[in-house]
């Protein structure tokens, strides 16, 4: 089966508000990313269909009754109340319709494909559980009342509602055993920089980063890319740099003791690495930052 439309089939009992142009314009909505999106009750007569690799995330909270999402592969996921269904940019097609005779109550949003709720890349589809329906509910009413007031909304309300309903939403789509993993490797490379911070006159190389971290080369560069966007090396000699300018700017060490103290045996070396990185020789550096 392949969904070659992006079109939607609306029932004729339904309740449906959509984010209105100006609340997507908002700050919470706009850092959030947050596209298109609203808030729908819908009768059995509801579908839609989504193309394969529409470069956005869809995200779907249901707060009552259920929704059959079948994908391109024939995959078919049911979702019920406390549940999100979250397509990735470049995930399958799907058609999503309610299912049984209850109405399907539920948040839709549209994100762009870079959106701090999503905290996961590069993925098909997931599922979720989520919490604190009854919250959502409220608050996403509340959020689309008060934007159709005009100019007698509260704007202080509007923007308290709008942020905590982003945070929720941001927190609830975190897995519990990725948070557990982020959590634990971010320990880790925490742990791993303080070691290397105390011992910044070591020449640390990869394998030494690696054996502190307990895991090989192609995982370390692949979380201090994910972290730092820089290698291993890079993060390094980052560290030793920003290090050698405190000590450029408030100290009176000779350029060949702060070559020393960040592990270059030469300062002719130090001082080649330092003006590749900062633009300047560390002399230049420490007359700049001197104001002489």
């Amino acid at each position: 089966m392949i969904y070659s439309r992006e079109i939607v089939h609306s029932p004729k009992n339904f309740e449906q508000w959509h984010f209105s142009h100006t609340l997507l314009k908002r700050q919470n909505f706009t850092l959030m990313e947050i596209k298109q999106g609203g808030y729908g009750v819908l009768d059995t007569d509801f579908w839609v269909e989504r193309i394969s690799k529409k470069g956005f995330t869809i995200v779907i909270l249901t707060l009552s009754g259920k929704g059959r999402i079948v994908m391109e592969d024939d995959t078919e996921i049911i979702v019920g109340q406390g549940e999100a269904f979250i397509s990735g940019p470049d995930g399958q097609g799907h058609r999503e319709e309610t299912l049984g005779p209850e109405p399907f109550e539920h948040i839709w949003m549209m994100l762009g494909p870079s959106s701090a709720l999503i905290p996961y890349p590069d993925f098909d589809y997931r599922v979720l559980p989520i919490n604190q329906v009854a919250l959502l509910r409220e608050l996403i009413r509340m959020i689309i009342k008060e934007d159709l007031t005009g100019s007698d909304r509260d704007e202080a309300g509007l923007d308290q509602s709008e942020r905590l309903f982003t945070h929720l939403v941001r927190r609830m789509l975190k897995p519990a055993a990725e948070n557990t993993i982020v959590r634990s490797r971010s320990a880790q490379l925490a742990d791993l920089w303080n070691k290397v911070s105390q011992h910044l006159e070591n020449v640390w190389t990869v394998d030494d980063l690696c054996s502190i971290m307990n895991c090989s080369r192609s995982h370390l560069t692949r979380l201090c890319q994910e972290y730092y966007k820089q290698s291993p090396g890079e993060k390094v000699r980052a560290m030793k740099m920003e290090y050698a300018k405190i000590l450029l700017s408030s100290s009176t060490s000779t350029i060949h003791e702060i070559a020393e103290s960040v592990g270059f045996s030469r300062a002719s070396l130090f001082s080649s690495s330092f003006a590749a990185y900062e633009g300047m020789s560390p002399r230049e550096y420490r007359q700049a930052s001197q104001g002489s």
